[in-house]
């Protein structure tokens, strides 16, 4: 029956804080801006799309799923063939092979 009280007791403490967290609020991060997102295009060290090149490799930092764009038709972009992934990077898109991550498309985002 002890047992029975404490699980009962843990169970009730966590609700408890999931509602408070709840009633908190999204987090904010340093700069004010909310942390929730979808979490795609996240900024780098800024590479500018006038220095991505076709044929060029994508570092290895931006192989990244948090790079790959599923959402490529609203962005206005074109399907990318089989065996590519368009990838959003500081504004910029870059079509990008899978197999070995080499440049076929870029597409400068608005500045």
């Amino acid at each position: 029956m002890n047992n029975r009280f404490v699980a009962q007791l843990v169970a009730l403490s966590f609700a408890g804080m999931s509602a408070l967290a709840i009633a908190a609020g999204p987090m904010k991060d340093q700069g004010g801006g909310q942390m929730a997102g979808t979490g795609r295009q996240q900024v780098m060290p800024t590479i500018p799309h006038r220095d991505w090149h076709k044929g060029q490799r994508v570092p290895a930092e931006y192989r990244n799923y948090n790079f790959m764009m599923d959402d490529w038709r609203g962005h206005g972009l074109n399907a990318p063939p089989r065996g590519h992934k368009w990838l959003g990077i500081n504004g910029d898109y870059v079509l990008v092979t899978t197999n070995n991550w080499t440049i076929s498309d870029i597409v400068a985002g608005t500045q």
